[in-house]
């Protein structure tokens, strides 16, 4: 490799660090591709790969270091020198003497003006056009000035003319490290009579509004998104999330003076964090602002490059004040949890589930929240999943179910049934909430999977969760659904159900519809049998009286018959304040934004935007339990409150997504991994019998494990025993 391509790179760059792009085109076959490499650490990398392609390809660089792998102008860091292709024009007819000359084939050149310091991109580009057009007529190439422009690589081949004056390699013409300039110096070279956009001069006055204020006037219709950009620190990519940011304020009509007022203060701001000057942050805002105009609401565009995590990823969606606030306030769902806890050992999380079954009962035929999209009414589908039958789902359900039944005992529609069945008994329930209880789900699962009778089932079924009419038409009658309301409650041992899921029940929109909780076994928590006590007794009066005292409530007052005709009065119909509203936006927008930093992106947005409007529900359902009034006013903490049980049962979800698709193999290879993890030095025949693994299976599973990096083999005797590898 040649020492002076290394030199010029080093001075070149100095102390920059970012992804240093090298494109080759192929002389004979005329592919052109690219090849990015982290400076200064992957240098030798792109030295070797220029001198192992430079005999077949011409190859060239980028003269800028780019914050992604990606050679656009959204990625460009701050600059260290301006550029040049010289064409025909001869370097000594320059205003400013070049720090850098290359000779790219006969009378031919490139040149590049190091700077004393690095500037902004933009202050850079404006530079490298005004030289490029003040020397046009002297014939340099005035097209060579923009950002992210390509120069050839010095002690390359030029293959370009080949065919007529044969191969040449491209030489330093000149190199004079000395010469390092200020952005003032070329001053010499005019302004270029362009539409200039971008050199928008910095604002003499700005506003006298905080960003948070700036925020707060839109906040009813800005981008939900904004909010996260601005409050939260970016976990890979600050230039993306610093220009998205950008382009969704003046989406919403903010000038750039706000602009630049509210992303000073936002947790993206990469120029404040680097302690750089913050007229490069306006430069910033003006080429955003420059792009936007051009292009219209033009979003950012990710990268291919980019390495979401493989792992649905999670995060946190309260604060930690908000979540201990939540925990001191009790309400039904809570009072309900508080009894069955102390009724026996089945898991609280269940419980969880269970009282928001009954609130969803009672109140989803009543209570309906208008929203932009249309009417939402507040059904729900639980899915409650146990590792073993300690953790009694079973028991936590009919606990539900009974309770219900005091209440409202019409309401189980059904615990099996076909299509036709089910679509049957709801016609005759319009608007009435039905449950369709399912203690063991995985048989329907599978019938939906393998019979041809139950085929359509899981688009039936999420279009009933929807309320969307049905008409199925049969040999002899017609079965007519309208207005359905359709909860359901199902149960399931984890590690059968995540075997059965698949890819179709997540685009089908089953599964993103329905609420995941999991627990695990905990011999703790077993529970001696015996009588119930008078005081658990009573507790359970007073919740019956108290659901139904909710359900009155709501229920119509009065029905009047006009012939055959009976007019039942309209839903209560909930609002959310201003607050509200806006806090779940934010809300919704986290988990968007958690859902596209997956590489599962596919599965985990559908997944969680319902995830966000079961949320929305759940608010409505406390607001409306909680405060018995003439309106239905769902408030900030309500929503706050439905979120604290998203962000529970966010963690389940991610678990069950992650297991889909999986084959029965990959999940011995997860068992026998986490086996290791628990009992580091465990032997290879303990395992070989807990899992029931032939010798075969074992070069498979102990070979994968080991080439994964995840596990270490040590001879032990005549056997082996088996060791987690630890990370970092």
């Amino acid at each position: 490799m040649d020492p002076k391509r290394r030199a010029i790179y080093e001075f070149l760059f100095e102390d920059e660090e970012g992804y240093f792009c090298i494109a080759t085109r192929n002389a004979r076959s005329g592919v052109f591709s690219e090849k990015f490499f982290r400076y200064p650490e992957e240098l030798d990398d792109a030295l070797e790969h220029t001198q192992r392609l430079k005999v077949t390809c011409d190859v060239w660089f980028c003269p800028q270091l780019f914050s992604h792998p990606r050679r656009k102008k959204e990625y460009a860091q701050l600059v260290t020198a301006a550029w040049g292709d010289l064409d025909d024009c001869h370097y000594n007819k320059m205003l400013i003497e070049p720090t850098i000359v290359f000779e790219t084939s006969k009378d031919r050149y490139q040149a590049l003006w190091r700077f004393t310091e690095p500037i902004h991109a933009t202050d850079a580009e404006d530079i490298s056009r005004r030289i490029a057009y003040f020397h046009e007529a002297e014939g340099m190439d005035k097209s060579g000035w923009d950002l992210t422009q390509l120069l050839r690589v010095p002690l390359t081949v030029n293959h370009k003319y080949a065919g007529t004056v044969g191969l040449r390699e491209v030489e330093v013409e000149l190199a004079r490290p000395e010469r390092k300039y200020k952005p003032k110096e070329f001053d010499k070279y005019p302004e270029v009579e362009y539409a200039e956009k971008q050199q928008i001069p910095f604002p003499e006055h700005l506003p006298k509004e905080s960003a948070t204020d700036l925020l707060e006037f839109h906040r009813m219709t800005i981008n939900p998104r904004v909010w996260t950009l601005f409050e939260e620190e970016p976990h890979t990519d600050w230039s993306k999330a610093l220009w998205q940011l950008q382009l969704l304020l003046f989406e919403e009509d903010y000038g750039p003076a706000e602009v630049y007022v509210i992303v000073s203060e936002a947790a993206c701001n990469k120029y404040k964090r680097d302690k750089r000057n913050p007229q490069m942050l306006w430069k910033d805002v003006a080429r955003a602002y420059a792009s936007f105009n051009e292009e219209g609401r033009a979003p950012y565009e990710p990268s291919d490059n980019d390495e979401p995590e493989e792992v649905p990823a999670q995060g946190d969606l309260l604060t930690d004040q908000e979540r201990a606030e939540t925990k001191l306030e009790v309400d039904f769902v809570e009072e309900y949890i508080q009894w069955a806890r102390q009724q026996g050992d089945a898991a609280w999380q269940y419980h969880q589930a269970g009282a928001f079954v009954i609130l969803s009962t009672l109140l989803s035929g009543l209570v309906v929240l208008p929203t932009s999209y249309g009417n939402m009414y507040p059904n729900l589908w639980f899915m409650i999943l146990a590792d073993t039958t300690l953790t009694r789902k079973s028991t936590a359900m009919d606990m539900a179910i009974d309770f219900l039944q005091e209440i409202d005992s019409d309401a189980i529609l059904a615990t099996d049934g076909s299509i036709e069945g089910l679509l049957t008994s709801m016609s005759m329930r319009p608007r009435k909430p039905s449950i369709f209880l399912r203690d063991e789900f995985s048989g329907l699962l599978e019938m939906m999977t393998k019979r041809d009778y139950y085929a359509g089932m899981l688009e039936t079924l999420t279009k009933l969760y929807d309320g969307r009419s049905q008409k199925r038409v049969l040999r002899k009658e017609t079965i007519d659904v309208r207005d359905p309301i359709l909860i359901l409650f199902a149960g399931g041992i984890k590690e059968r159900i995540q075997s059965l899921l698949s890819y179709d029940h997540v685009g089908s929109g089953f599964l993103p519809r329905m609420l995941l909780i999991c627990a695990e076994s905990d011999a703790s928590r077993l529970k001696p049998l015996g009588p119930p006590s008078e005081a658990s007794l009573d507790k359970r009066d007073e919740l019956v009286r108290r659901a139904r005292q909710i359900k009155n409530h709501y229920s119509p007052k009065d029905v009047q018959t006009v012939g055959n005709e009976m007019h039942i009065p309209t839903s209560w119909e909930a609002a959310l304040t201003e607050d509200a509203w806006v806090r779940y936006n934010k809300f919704e927008a986290k988990l968007v934004e958690l859902a596209l930093q997956s590489t599962q992106k596919d599965i985990t947005t559908p997944t969680y935007d319902r995830l966000a409007k079961s949320g929305l529900k759940i608010a409505v359902l406390l607001a409306a339990s909680r405060r018995l009034a003439t309106k239905i006013i769902v408030e900030e903490k309500d929503v706050i409150k439905a979120f604290s049980y998203i962000e529970q049962w966010h963690k389940y979800t991610v678990e069950v997504i992650h297991n889909l698709g999986k084959t029965t193999q990959e999940r011995t290879i997860e068992k026998v991994k986490d086996a290791i993890v628990r009992s580091p030095g465990v032997k290879r025949s303990q395992l070989m019998q807990r899992y029931r693994l032939t010798s075969r299976d074992v070069e498979l599973v102990f070979g994968t494990l080991e080439q994964r990096g995840l596990v270490k083999r040590i001879r032990a005797g005549r056997g082996e025993r088996l060791y987690p590898v630890e990370k970092g």
